[in-house]
């Protein structure tokens, strides 16, 4: 009898220890190298090993390979200390959780426009715990609604089995306002580290191969191993290739100042399950975008953020296809045409009271000497064919850019002839605000060197169709997706290779009363896979679009709003653009 009493109560103290030591271990501080391991494990990261790791973290260091493997694949900031062995908040676990899940650039988009206000949670961490609660698996309740305090064995578990859960797929949308339009952050899919980095030093135009090869030699003769990469768009001059990102980082460092390099993935983005895009919407009718040319702000191509800030813009958004400084294709600015039409291309026009006209047009433009003779003007704002008439406009900027040496300038103001001159005997070609400069070579240059000083000239224009003629603002891009909520699969002339392979991208679109300019991230396996042209009209439907245009897109795909652009370029690198769309 007492023999039973005895077991009983040795159970129960037996059962009431392992309560307390189960309540000591679950409460039981985690240092921040376990946590990195726990999450490198849980995601299935390889442990990757090549250039300067954290100087704390050596061979003898607990979980030492994982977390120079996260610094490696960035995942960890590349600091010099780590101090591993310090306790891990839940704020700081969600962090390094987020940006192995590949939501880093969608934190730092976040971080740019958010005005982030916590008393105890320090201010770069509030991106990444707001993308946590607003993604879909959430993150641990318990974990979210104290940030502050140390992870712990249970809030670890819960860490991990939410990592896990997120290897299913993932969805993060983040809904942001202001008084004229609305933003939509959105991701989905967890991304990949890429296998392989470079350090992209420049993009060259594909008709100056020679000057890339020049800095591919130079860079080569500096003892990095540099070549050049023929893509669609450009000439890319690269180092590498890399098994990590830290080592590219000390590259791209190393690299001389007036060298402006970004780090890219080598391959595998279209592969990737990750996909990021941003959207921001506004009311036709309450909101008139406009039209800045680079041209006319710098004399030269400037990235989106340069522009929209000279333009103190809210919000802004690359435009149509471009070569060099020139855009491809129309342009209408302040009713003005700026450029002229690229046949069989789509074009997005608009007045002031929120009217848009979409289709294909055609422009006839002549010049009127002394009320008779009349000119067909084959170029807008661009040089002349020999032979041919062009025509600079104030809208273009102060002076027109690399015009023949063998061209008369005619100079007109008032619409007289003022002034005329040979272009090979002067260096600025200034164009006259009240006026235009016009530019005639071969057989016209002769006929106009006759012309007197003070002789009446005129200069119209005519699009076709009409209602282009009343348009405020117009550009040109292509091709449409979508009109009055039907499918277009007209190609408008682009290869299989645009049309057919994962892009960044941007789009423009209507559902009768909003606008909506979305970008699509791409060429990034850990952030973005980019879409094709058949996903982008699937994603313009699922937005409830009725009209779609697709813009240019690649390196030149980027959308600015709040002071700051909320994509990602990639490599992280902005293209100079010929002009942007922008709300002021």
């Amino acid at each position: 009898m007492f023999s039973g009493k005895r077991i009983k109560i040795s159970s129960m103290i037996l059962l009431a220890l392992c309560i307390i030591l189960s309540s000591v271990y679950s409460a039981t501080a985690i240092s921040r190298g376990e946590v990195v391991y726990e999450i490198m494990n849980a995601l299935d990261l390889p442990v990757v090993q090549e250039g300067s790791g954290f100087a704390d973290v050596s061979s003898s260091t607990p979980h030492g390979d994982s977390i120079q493997a996260a610094k490696a694949l960035g995942i960890l900031p590349p600091l010099e200390q780590f101090y591993p062995s310090l306790e891990a908040t839940n704020a700081e676990a969600l962090m390094f959780a987020v940006r192995a899940l590949g939501l880093f650039n969608e934190a730092e988009a976040l971080g740019a426009v958010c005005n982030f206000q916590s008393s105890d949670v320090p201010p770069y961490l509030m991106p990444y715990i707001t993308i946590a609660g607003e993604m879909n698996p959430k993150a641990p309740d318990e974990m979210m609604s104290d940030p502050t305090s140390n992870v712990t064995n249970l809030t670890l578990g819960s860490l991990v089995s939410w990592l896990r859960a997120c290897k299913n797929g993932l969805v993060f949308e983040k809904t942001l306002q202001d008084d004229v339009a609305t933003v939509v952050m959105h991701r989905e899919g967890i991304g990949r580290p890429p296998k392989l980095w470079l350090v992209c030093v420049d993009e060259i135009p594909l008709d100056s191969e020679a000057r890339a090869r020049d800095l591919a030699g130079n860079l080569k003769n500096m003892g990095y191993p540099a070549f050049v990469v023929r893509q669609e768009w450009a000439f890319q001059v690269v180092i590498g290739p890399f098994v990590n990102y830290v080592k590219a980082f000390e590259v791209k460092s190393g690299l001389p100042k007036s060298l402006t390099a970004s780090i890219i993935p080598y391959s595998g983005a279209e592969e990737s399950p990750a996909l990021s895009w941003v959207a921001l919407v506004f009311d036709a009718t309450a909101v008139t975008p406009k039209i800045a040319l680079s041209s006319a702000e710098f004399g030269t191509s400037k990235p989106l953020s340069e522009l929209a800030k000279a333009k103190d813009a809210r919000a802004a958004v690359n435009g149509g296809y471009f070569s060099g400084m020139r855009p491809i294709g129309l342009i209408i600015a302040d009713g003005n045409v700026v450029y002229k039409p690229y046949n069989g291309r789509t074009a997005i026009g608009w007045d002031d009271r929120g009217r848009i006209y979409i289709g294909q047009a055609s422009l006839t433009s002549k010049v009127t000497v002394g009320g008779k003779v009349q000119f067909n003007v084959d170029g807008i704002n661009t040089p002349p064919t020999y032979h041919g008439i062009s025509i600079y406009t104030p809208e273009f900027g102060p002076e027109a850019l690399k015009i023949q040496s063998d061209a008369l300038k005619v100079m007109v103001r008032n619409g007289k002839i003022t002034w005329k001159q040979s272009t090979s005997t002067a260096s600025h070609h200034y164009i006259p605000p009240d006026g235009f400069l016009l530019v005639a070579r071969g057989n016209s240059r002769s006929y106009f060197a006759n012309v007197p000083l003070g002789t009446e000239v005129s200069f119209e224009s005519m699009l076709a169709p009409k209602e282009f003629n009343d348009v405020k603002w117009a550009f040109q891009a292509g091709p449409m997706l979508l009109k009055n909520g039907m499918d277009l699969s007209t190609n408008e002339g682009f290869k299989p290779s645009f049309t057919d392979k994962r892009h960044p991208r941007t789009l423009w679109g209507c559902d009768g009363s909003k606008i909506y300019w979305v970008v699509v991230d791409g060429r990034d396996p850990w952030h973005s896979r980019g879409v094709t042209l058949a996903e982008l009209r699937s994603l313009a439907k699922r937005l409830g679009m009725k009209d779609a245009v697709n813009l240019d897109g690649g390196g030149s795909s980027g959308l600015w709003w709040n002071g700051s652009l909320i994509n990602h370029c990639p490599g992280g690198r902005e293209r100079p653009l010929p002009y942007i769309i922008y709300i002021d």
